[in-house]
């Protein structure tokens, strides 16, 4: 993949209802050079594709192809992979974006949260890995890549259950990545902080203010104080005050699509990497909880 072949690269991404699933489609589908034939997946199409339709335009049908499709069953998996592979032959490049989340506490959540964000965020992405692998393995060629986040690999105090699929997933990952590379199939992490998008931007326009809302869910007084300070005191701790734009994502998606060896993670920002840089560099973990209790 370090040069486009003299056919597009087929790309499915999963998700793409809103968020950043949709606007990487978009972006990948609108390529100047016509490099990408963007396979735009999502859940829900009788209520949700009306809006990626229209925003797709002229593209829709011509490199921008929507279709149906849940990770979390397997049969709509297999349906979508197959029609792909008799209309292009190949799938060149996974995106495992769809996911679900939670800011409920959690102590007092239903066990269901956790098993609902687990089936989709860490085992949708399993599915949708072993499904397209032995496509890749016939052309020895492929890239998989996981939409990830910045508390994919730095816990926070809230999140939990979500932080802990994201957790699953990196984990996975980086257990699959050596051996899929003796195929040329080359997994990475992407790893954003917070990403302005319509569906983010719901919750409310600044980023210290949603997390501190997410504190709300607390039960007891004096947690809740302790969580809001930790969460509100110093943003960049959690998310970098650098709120990044779906445009500038999709590039870097876009840029590990083309890369002939790509980096395995891939942090979005200077705030992001920061947190890497403290993560990676202490064997003992103790770095990352000390950041935290200083608050």
């Amino acid at each position: 993949m370090a040069s486009p072949r003299a056919s597009s690269l087929v790309i499915l991404i999963t998700g793409c209802a809103q968020g950043i699933g949709k606007e990487a489609a978009l972006f990948l589908a609108r390529d100047p050079q016509r490099r990408f034939k963007v396979y735009a997946t999502m859940r829900n199409m009788a209520t949700r594709q009306e809006e990626l339709k229209t925003e797709a335009g002229n593209i829709l049908d011509d490199t921008l192809f929507i279709r149906e499709l849940d990770v979390t069953k397997q049969q709509t998996i297999d349906n979508t992979l197959k029609e792909i592979i008799e209309i292009e032959g190949k799938i060149d490049v996974l995106v495992n974006n769809a996911a679900l989340q939670s800011g409920a506490w959690w102590e007092t959540s239903p066990m269901d949260t956790y098993y609902d964000l687990m089936e989709v965020n860490y085992f949708g992405c399993v599915r949708m890995t072993r499904a397209v692998v032995p496509y890749m393995k016939d052309i020895r060629s492929g890239r998989i890549i996981q939409i990830s986040s910045g508390i994919g690999f730095r816990g926070i105090p809230h999140y939990v259950q979500y932080t802990a699929t994201k957790f699953a997933v990196e984990g996975f990952s980086e257990s699959i990545a050596p051996p899929l590379r003796k195929f040329n199939i080359w997994v990475s992490l992407i790893e954003p902080g917070y990403v302005a998008t319509n569906m983010t931007k719901q919750f409310g326009e600044n980023p210290s203010v949603i997390f501190a809302k997410t504190a709300e869910s607390i039960p007891t007084a004096e947690e809740r104080r302790i969580v809001t300070h930790m969460l509100t005191s110093d943003p960049e701790i959690v998310i970098g005050n650098d709120v990044l734009d779906p445009q500038d994502l999709a590039k870097q998606l876009q840029d590990v699509i083309l890369s002939p060896k790509p980096d395995f993670r891939y942090q979005t920002s200077k705030a992001i990497k920061r947190l890497a840089r403290e993560k990676f560099v202490d064997p003992t973990g103790n770095a990352v909880m000390n950041a935290w209790l200083k608050q």
